[in-house]
């Protein structure tokens, strides 16, 4: 019988009693032929959940995932900075305001995408205080993290009151509130009409950029305010040595 990637297809052809250590190792070298290790390490997260409920159920008499690695959920194959030069010629190339919001949004601001600017209101945005809410489904779960406030840098200030000028709509970004949000192929066209190369994970790796320059410029308490991080997602999923850090330290030692 042909494996599938679903797994909750491969839980229904297999019933509980047949679901074995050398069926879930077939299942996995599957996912690893189609997808990332970090997507692949996902999948398997997932799985090991569902079995351990499933031996909570008496269904199982032990997790079979026990033993079984699920990969490194970080690719960093896929890291890199983008940096302001890049994101002007982004700006340039949108095809309208709302996507040089949008961009804005993820390279100044540090929303993640599409998350929180799915849920970005107009009435949010505190013009007079030069801040606006970000709420955030992902870490809403967690004790005070269900928003934050983030500054109204010039660069994205500027960017939102154009687009408020011209938009009598309660979301800021409303044109995809009914679609799926997936922004990654539009993004690849405004990409290339930059004339950048493929970026990859541009979203996430927008935000990485922000999070980068908030913690040089003004130090980690704040990158953990105002994008969202712990100290530890921070270290091992954000940040990353620049150029400039080594000329830094390069200067200093010939000092």
């Amino acid at each position: 019988m042909a494996v599938r990637c679903n797994f909750s297809s491969f839980i229904v052809e297999q019933s509980c009693g047949k679901i074995t250590p050398d069926r879930l190792l077939e299942w996995k070298s599957l996912l690893l032929s189609r997808y990332t290790t970090a997507s692949m390490a996902g999948y398997m997260k997932n799985v090991k959940a569902v079995l351990n409920w499933a031996v909570r159920q008496d269904c199982l008499a032990k997790n079979l995932m026990n033993g079984i690695t699920r990969g490194n959920f970080r690719n960093k194959d896929k890291d890199r900075i983008i940096t302001m030069e890049e994101y002007a010629l982004l700006i340039n190339a949108c095809p309208n305001q709302e996507w040089r919001v949008i961009i804005a949004l993820a390279r100044i601001g540090g929303l993640r995408c599409p998350s929180e600017l799915q849920q970005l209101r107009w009435k949010d945005v505190d013009w007079e205080q030069n801040r606006f809410l970000v709420h955030s489904p992902k870490t809403e779960r967690h004790v005070n993290h269900a928003t934050r406030l983030v500054p109204l840098f010039d660069e994205l200030k500027a960017e939102l009151q154009k687009h408020f000028l011209d938009n009598e709509n309660e979301f800021v970004i409303y044109g995809y509130q009914k679609t799926d949000w997936n922004l990654s192929n539009p993004f690849q066209k405004v990409s290339d009409d930059a004339g950048l190369d493929k970026i990859a994970c541009p979203f996430r790796n927008m935000r990485r950029s922000r999070s980068n320059e908030v913690v040089r410029r003004w130090g980690e308490a704040m990158e953990k305010l105002w994008i969202g991080h712990t100290a530890d997602v921070m270290e091992k999923h954000y940040l990353c040595p620049l150029d400039v850090d080594f000329a830094r330290v390069a200067v200093r030692n010939a000092e």
